[in-house]
């Protein structure tokens, strides 16, 4: 009856944060909720950015969300990260993981969407 209860809390919780997470992204913007240079990011990525980033439920984002990533800045990154941390918890691991998940997410779509030539 306890695992019952445990998983009965857990799926609303998931209801309620799935609900509200297009609020906590990066495409929210001008209502002091989010980094005014995220206006270049769609809900869509700015959802599996905070999916990564939150809760390390995506490896990876897609192409697309790295360009557009890539093309808002590093700035704008931290930025969004900052503001993540201004209103959340880390859904994984603690606050340096939640860093290091930010940061390698960076350098990953960084080297995906500018690779190196080969010699």
């Amino acid at each position: 009856m306890a695992m019952l209860k445990n998983l009965s809390a857990l799926m609303i919780l998931s209801v309620i944060t799935v609900a509200l997470l297009p609020r906590a992204t990066f495409s929210i913007v001008g209502n002091g909720k989010s980094p005014d240079c995220a206006k270049g990011m769609t809900t869509d990525c700015g959802f599996q950015l905070f999916q990564i980033i939150v809760f390390a439920n995506i490896t990876a984002p897609t192409n697309e969300c790295c360009h557009e990533l890539v093309k808002v800045g590093k700035n704008c990154n931290d930025q969004f990260v900052q503001f993540i941390l201004s209103t959340h918890k880390p859904g994984k691991g603690t606050v340096s993981d939640l860093y290091k998940r930010s940061n390698e997410t960076w350098n990953n779509c960084v080297a995906a969407t500018h690779p190196k030539p080969a010699h």
